[in-house]
């Protein structure tokens, strides 16, 4: 029993897909941070922020970026970041974006989000998977070398960044002791959350007018956040159709996984709209294509160059 399950593990994290989701993850991830980063320095914070005390919020940090400042610290940032984007020199780009991060965290850390700490992890993983085998400078040099980059690539990477991601949002669920969300408050958190002058965007009135809706919403985002460990097995089961089992069929049938995203990316876009999250909703939707069957985001970008080719469909001949 343990050989067979120790054959099935290695044969799991052995597995080759498309490179499209990991590389579509790594596009996202470092343009939702290269603008978190091009913003802070346009309303004048790179400074204050990593600059220690008397000066700026930080610490009296001295580390190994004490010759670089600031704002040398946030330029080697940029510059990384836009490395990744890009997918040139992927792996060091990456992993030099990680040692800045964590950095610029240790330099100022009460001025860092939950996000920041989330995309060192996903970094260190990109680093460690073939990501820059698609849509990529590095790509298009080896290919040139007489190198090309395999069409598969070890999946295992985006296991890991889709256990994280699950786990991100069902440790969010169960760590809402607060009454307000749940029926004993009236699930009424999301309302006073939006009313919140310090973190709501939108007119208190406004959110007054519309509240029970907001209950509603509250409601909602504690289904989605503590059923997401659900998901692994409705993707599973999503992978998995020809396999007998009435649940699986049942899943499959009520399309519980796509109820599940849907009210994520509602839930992300939701927050983006209504609270003062600075980056962190954008980037945990940057991650949501690991949470896609790779035939899936295959569709996904054969859609979306599709759509973004009019002129070329329309001059074919029929």
């Amino acid at each position: 029993m343990i050989r067979d399950a120790w054959r099935a593990w290695v044969a799991l994290m052995d597995r080759r897909e498309s490179a499209s989701a990991l590389a579509a993850v790594r596009i996202a991830c470092a343009l939702v941070l290269l603008c978190d980063q091009l913003w802070t320095n346009h309303v004048g914070l790179v400074m204050p922020m990593w600059t220690a005390a008397p000066d700026g919020f930080g610490t009296a940090y001295s580390g190994w970026s004490d010759s670089f400042g600031a704002g040398g610290l946030w330029a080697l940032a940029v510059a990384s970041l836009a490395f990744v984007a890009v997918g040139a020199f992927t792996r060091p780009a990456c992993l030099v974006f990680v040692l800045v991060s964590a950095e610029q965290s240790a330099i100022a850390p009460n001025c860092e989000s939950a996000i920041d700490q989330l995309m060192r992890v996903v970094f260190i993983v990109l680093a460690l998977s073939r990501c820059n085998a698609k849509w990529s400078i590095d790509a298009v040099v080896t290919r040139r070398m007489g190198r090309p980059m395999p069409a598969l690539i070890p999946a295992w990477p985006r296991y890991v960044l889709l256990v994280q991601l699950v786990w991100v949002y069902f440790s969010g669920g169960i760590n809402k002791s607060s009454g307000a969300w749940g029926p004993q408050g009236g699930f009424s958190a999301l309302g006073y959350a939006l009313m919140d002058p310090h973190n709501g965007r939108l007119d208190p009135d406004l959110v007054a007018t519309v509240f029970p809706l907001t209950r509603v919403a509250t409601a909602l985002t504690m289904a989605f956040e503590l059923t997401a460990i659900a998901y692994l097995l409705w993707l599973y089961y999503a992978a998995t159709p020809g396999r007998p089992g009435r649940l699986r069929r049942w899943c499959n049938r009520l399309r519980l996984r796509w109820a599940w995203l849907g009210l994520g990316i509602a839930f992300e876009v939701g927050i983006a709209i209504g609270l003062k999250l600075g980056a962190f909703p954008f980037g945990m939707l940057a991650l949501f294509p690991v949470l896609l069957l790779p035939a899936e985001v295959e569709r996904v970008v054969g859609y979306c160059r599709n759509a973004l080719t009019p002129a070329k469909r329309a001059s074919s001949p029929s």
